[in-house]
């Protein structure tokens, strides 16, 4: 078992290996060859196949270049539907003690707590005001 786990070392030595994205690939891929099982939806087998095969491409190649520009594109094409899942999350974590309101200049999202009445509310980032009610 130790000769087969070296010899996989020394097979990947100098390649790009596993990352975020290719994860992310293969973990769609999966879920698309699944979905491919229900009537009408075959054709999602193909594209849950290619996806895992460019994944597999990916941690398999060499091009270090190609692949961090790729990894780059991912995560600036993710970073916000991330921080509005964490968002999300925090809103229904802290839904029975705080409120979340969004600024209307800025976007930013703030989070006060609930039970204080009519309140003034300044935003961390652009320092507007609003009065609400919590």
């Amino acid at each position: 078992m130790k000769q087969l786990a070296q010899k996989l070392q020394h097979f990947m030595v100098g390649r790009y290996g596993n990352d975020e994205f290719s994860l992310f690939l293969s973990v769609i891929g999966l879920i698309l060859t699944f979905l491919a099982n229900f009537k009408y939806l075959g054709f999602l087998y193909f594209i849950g196949i290619i996806l895992i095969f460019f994944s597999l491409f990916r941690v398999l190649s060499k091009n270090y270049n190609a692949r961090r520009k790729e990894l780059n594109w991912y995560l600036l094409w993710s970073a916000k539907p991330k921080a509005e899942l964490k968002v999300l999350g925090n809103k229904i974590r802290d839904r029975k003690t705080h409120r979340y309101f969004k600024c209307k200049n800025c976007k930013t999202v703030m989070r006060v707590p609930k039970g204080r009445g009519k309140i003034e509310i300044t935003c961390p980032k652009c320092r507007a005001k609003v009065i609400k009610k919590t």
